[in-house]
């Protein structure tokens, strides 16, 4: 992991890796010899790992650096997923690359997100078809607003290169060929929630049995989604460990080979691995599903040769292998959660358990106890990275716990029978009814809990500095309590308090007083008037029904703990705020926003702060700043491509600076001042 790192942030040639990993490795070998030095092969071993782990990632970054030429070109594509629809559009993720030409300097083939318009053809496309187009491929960025998930870096971790919008006569599909492997088990996934919604299941429990059973959560209800964050049951939705136990006992119980005999457990261990792993396939072989799978296999083959795995140095074989072969896993949140979850309880439950003397007590004291130190273990160990991502701790996490994972217990219990019920269809609607039911009591437990008082606790912003000394803290501190070293533990609190004074102090600065932000947009104008008491407005040229701004504007208020703006339609005024007819007043400050060509009507002169040129502006820029004169004119995101193109040439002529938001990203602009501020560009 530190050779990863270390070549994340670091340029290593790889002729000087791969000449050190030659060292390194000679050196490990010289220390097999028993007259070498005791320390020689842990320190060689140590190398030959950090080295290994900056070459992978070395590897991995150099064919991820070439760009793509931006040009319309004519490129052949085959989708790697199943198509999602989102709006007017049909998102796909495909392999695409260059027909009958090369571009020197610029990437030829790469993994792109295809956006097709919504048509019967793009809705009847599937995983595994061809098609040729002819476009241009950009390559991801952010869009530059406060708090934002980070798109470009995410991105870069799953090896997507670029983003393609292809008009509806701008591609053709090719005749199908030969499905590959992946497509094959996405295609099987498809037909599996196909049969699910056969079954009757749909809305909000086929969408939970899709996340429970196959990892699958396009289709899940954000509301729904937001519900399992505050409850504290998010793990419940990501496949991971605990589904794949679970699967894992199933099979061991209806597996018939009971017999203690060599032959009988070599094939019970191989039958239970091979379904494992068919399960893990079709679920998409996420870093999670992986990471259980090795453990499990791990397990069976410490069956089949009498001997009890070591859960922790499994557990780090399986890191091992994940990351040598895709050393930017290590960066992505779902593989950062399920290790730290997975490390802290194996690290943190044994020892709870001794000390309460578990084993000493009933079956039910067992189970809620053991179930206690489970939830606790892993909101310990994830507790850094669930900080500095989400910023949102849940209160009740262990109220729902208590509930939840018994039924999500029942869930792949019921969801195992129904897949053998489906070649019994006299067993199968009775399987699903009561599937359907326990499905329901999921949700119901998970929206109770959220409903309540406090049921989640947003918490102050944690940069990456901040989390990375929060995980070794953490990580000082358990070791110290584990081995009992009681007086480092003072001196270890002591330093952690120090710590947290210094990371306090040396924060950002919030701005004081009332400000106005213009977020980034790229469907309609969004401004934010934030008061100095955590209150404010939001304003737009369109109705709030039409205007999708919730998604730009949540980040930036739940981080900074700001109170739920109050929208305000044209015409609405108080004594804070005022918009009318395109006037926005706030703080005696005055903000004009100019979407269509009613300006030219305007015989006087009406000087302004800001001007902000929406979808819809029409005029020349000339004529405009004779009518609204500013020191301060900007372009939002919402405007046309060739409407902004013409407005930067005319502001070029003119020799008049104007932002474009749409480059810069979100804009502050601060009352009283004749400047505005780009706060948030260096966020992107």
């Amino acid at each position: 992991m530190l050779g990863i790192v270390a070549g994340w942030f670091c340029n290593f040639g790889q002729l000087h890796l791969i000449a050190l990993l030659a060292v390194a490795v000679v050196a490990l070998l010289s220390g097999l010899s028993a007259k070498a030095p005791r320390w020689l092969f842990g320190a060689s071993a140590m190398a030959v790992m950090f080295l290994a782990g900056a070459f992978a990632e070395n590897c991995q970054s150099n064919s991820k650096q070439l760009q793509w030429s931006g040009e319309k070109l004519p490129y052949s594509a085959k989708l790697i997923e199943v198509p999602a629809v989102r709006g007017t559009n049909v998102k796909v993720l495909a392999s695409v690359a260059l027909r009958d030409t090369v571009v020197h300097g610029a990437r030829g083939n790469g993994t792109v997100y295809l956006y097709f318009q919504r048509s019967v053809e793009s809705e009847a496309l599937s995983v595994g078809d061809s098609l040729c187009f002819r476009a241009a491929i950009a390559p991801p960025h952010n869009s530059g607003n406060p708090a934002e998930f980070d798109i470009e870096s995410h991105y870069y971790i799953k090896g997507i290169t670029g983003t393609a919008f292809l008009a509806p006569d701008g591609w053709k599909l090719l005749p199908k060929g030969e499905l590959s492997f992946e497509a094959m088990a996405l295609s099987l996934r498809d037909k599996m929630i196909s049969n699910y919604r056969s079954a009757g299941f749909e809305n909000e429990e086929l969408a939970l049995l899709s996340a429970l059973t196959l990892g699958e959560k396009r289709d899940f209800p954000q509301e729904l989604k937001e519900s399992y964050s505050a409850a504290g049951a998010s793990h419940v939705l990501a496949l991971s460990g605990l589904h794949l136990g679970i699967f894992y006992m199933l099979i061991m119980f209806f597996i018939p080979l009971r017999g203690r005999g060599k032959l009988q457990r070599l094939l019970r261990e191989v039958a239970v691995v091979m379904l494992l792993w068919c399960f893990a396939f079709v679920a998409g072989l996420s870093p999670s599903v992986v990471r259980a799978a090795i453990l499990f296999t791990l397990v069976s083959l410490g069956n089949c040769l009498g001997q009890e795995a070591s859960s922790l140095n499994s557990l780090s074989f399986a890191a091992i292998v994940m990351l040598l072969f895709s050393p930017h896993l290590l960066f992505d949140i779902s593989f950062q959660l399920s290790f730290a979850a997975v490390f802290s309880i194996l690290l943190l439950v044994p020892p709870m358990q001794r000390l309460l003397r578990v084993e000493e007590h009933g079956a039910v004291y067992r189970y809620l106890v053991n179930l206690f130190l489970l939830s606790v273990a892993a909101q310990v160990g994830t507790l850094p990275f669930v900080w500095y991502y989400f910023g949102v701790f849940p209160l009740y996490f262990m109220l729902t716990n208590l509930f939840v994972v018994p039924l999500a217990f029942v869930v792949m219990l019921l969801a195992v029978i129904f897949w053998i019920a489906s070649v019994l269809s006299f067993l199968q609607d009775p399987v699903a009814w009561l599937l359907g039911k326990a499905l329901f009591a999921v949700n119901w437990c998970v929206e109770f809990v959220a409903g309540l008082p406090g049921a989640s606790y947003n918490l102050p912003p944690l940069g990456l500095f901040g989390a990375v000394c929060l995980t070794v803290l953490l990580v000082l501190l358990l070791w110290t309590m584990l081995k009992r070293y009681f007086r480092t533990m003072a001196v270890v609190s002591g330093c952690a308090f120090l710590l947290a004074l210094f990371y306090l102090f040396s924060g950002d600065e919030k701005v004081a007083g009332d400000y106005l932000l213009v977020y980034n947009n790229g469907k309609n104008p969004v401004v934010h008037a934030v008061c100095s008491d955590g209150s404010g407005y939001i304003a737009s040229t369109i109705p709030q029904i039409d205007a999708e701004y919730e998604y730009v504007t949540a980040p930036y208020i739940n981080r900074e703990g700001l109170k739920q703006p109050r929208w305000a339609a044209s015409g609405y005024a108080d004594s804070s705020f005022v918009n009318f007819d395109g006037i926005i007043a706030f703080s005696g400050m005055e903000l004009r926003l100019v979407d269509s060509d009613l300006w030219q009507e305007n015989i006087y002169t009406h000087p302004a702060d800001a001007v902000l040129l929406c979808r819809g502006f029409k005029g020349g820029v000339k004529e405009l700043l004779e009518v609204y004169p500013t020191g301060c004119l900007l372009l939002d995101g919402s405007l046309y491509k060739h409407s902004r193109k013409r407005i930067l040439r005319e502001c070029a002529v003119l020799g008049i600076d104007a932002v474009d938001i749409s480059a810069s990203g979100a804009v502050m602009i601060v009352p009283g001042s004749d400047t505005f501020d780009l706060l948030f560009v260096k966020e992107r």
